[in-house]
């Protein structure tokens, strides 16, 4: 079987959980002995992306890679929606229409040419939205505007896609909303290496240690966290620790507070879990975050709040869900974890590890994945 994997980058060369996605995809494909077209691009075309360093030798006969620069356009309210189709346009033109592989998944928008094209004997495409967030809860009037001027190009690449993925939960009914008949949807879940389990840390500290990993975005509920943070600093006794790129306006100056800054390193990445009790997440919108999968494969218990598809990873075995956009209930959930006795805590790390193990790794969603693919190929 051959497949087009067409994205806007792949990790670690591009940052982002759709670019990691699509990094472990490509992996997993090759692992499995599926001829990949990987088409791709970064704002710096190294040789180290152009030599693909990031993947095996072994993998990378499996992969053919093709580098498409992303035009550049001037920034006006809406710019990147226009640089999507350029990039998809210049895509097709580069491959010269349709390329030869059984099958096409499209991360974005970055299929958008390829539908406006198709014709019968065109391989079938399937979207990756990922989060959906333009169906989500907005988190102030800046992504009001983002989301109203994404609706259109989503909504008509999803309606001419012959397949569009899921990753179940309430994503599966964003995209029914759009008018996407049952059949048409893929649901496969978000998954994460094996090298990222780690069973060892579900020991509890005497001081709460409370995480968060991620970029500033105003969605993902920093202001949120920060708010909680100040008014129970001076009640209890706990630790927060950031990682990602957060604003010096942003950070809070409290004894409390760790800012470890962008991190890259995936052993760097696990000491940091492997010293945290609770992960937490209060984001407005999201897909299947794949920090929650990491933090909940080094033994983390989550606070997370019940968006796309997150209800899937996080229950109250093995963490807190709570409603988006709501301090009082994250106020609560980070009491709760500080005041919950050893055991309870203790029990809802393991309980978060073993859930992991057992539906999320690549192995296990990859096949998964490929067996959807050919039952659709089949029909």
């Amino acid at each position: 079987m051959k497949i087009a994997l067409i994205t806007d980058g792949i990790w670690p060369y591009v940052i982002g959980g759709m670019q990691k996605h699509s990094y472990f995809l490509c992996k997993y494909l090759a692992k499995n002995h599926v001829d990949v077209l990987l088409v791709h691009t970064a704002t710096t075309i190294t040789k180290e992306i152009k030599n693909l360093n990031c993947f095996t030798d072994e993998e990378k006969k499996y992969i053919n890679p093709v580098i498409v620069e992303k035009p550049r356009v001037k920034s006006f309210p809406g710019h990147y929606i226009y640089q999507g189709w350029l990039y998809s346009k210049k895509i097709y033109e580069t491959l010269n229409g349709f390329p030869a592989v059984d099958f096409i998944i499209a991360k974005g928008m970055t299929g958008w040419y390829f539908l406006h094209k198709k014709d019968p004997g065109a391989p079938p495409v399937a979207i990756n939205i990922h989060g959906y967030e333009f169906m989500q809860k907005k988190s102030g009037f800046k992504m009001q505007l983002e989301t109203l001027l994404l609706r259109f190009p989503l909504t008509w690449v999803n309606r001419h896609a012959d397949y569009i993925f899921s990753y179940g939960g309430k994503i599966t009914g964003y995209i029914k909303k759009l008018g996407i008949s049952s059949d048409k949807i893929i649901e496969i879940p978000a998954a994460i290496e094996r090298e990222w389990m780690n069973a060892d840390n579900v020991e509890v500290r005497p001081e709460r240690r409370f995480l968060f990993i991620g970029r500033y975005e105003r969605r993902k509920g920093i202001e949120e966290i920060n708010a909680v943070i100040i008014k129970l600093a001076g009640k209890y006794r706990f630790s927060f620790a950031f990682v990602g790129p957060i604003p010096e306006n942003k950070r809070l100056d409290l004894p409390e507070m760790v800012y470890h800054g962008t991190i890259r390193n995936r052993e760097d990445l696990q000491a940091i879990l492997a010293q945290s009790d609770v992960l937490v997440c209060p984001s407005y919108s999201e897909g299947m975050p794949n920090v929650i999968l990491e933090g909940m494969a080094n033994g983390c218990a989550v606070i997370a709040t019940d968006v796309g598809a997150v209800s899937l990873l996080v229950n109250e075995q093995n963490g807190w869900l709570i409603p988006p956009a709501d301090s009082h209930a994250l106020e609560t959930a980070i009491a709760d974890a500080i005041n919950c006795s050893n055991e309870m805590l203790q029990q809802k790390k393991r309980s978060a590890y073993r859930w992991i193990a057992g539906k999320f790794l690549w192995p296990d969603v990859s096949q998964k994945l490929i067996s959807a693919i050919e039952d659709k190929l089949s029909r």
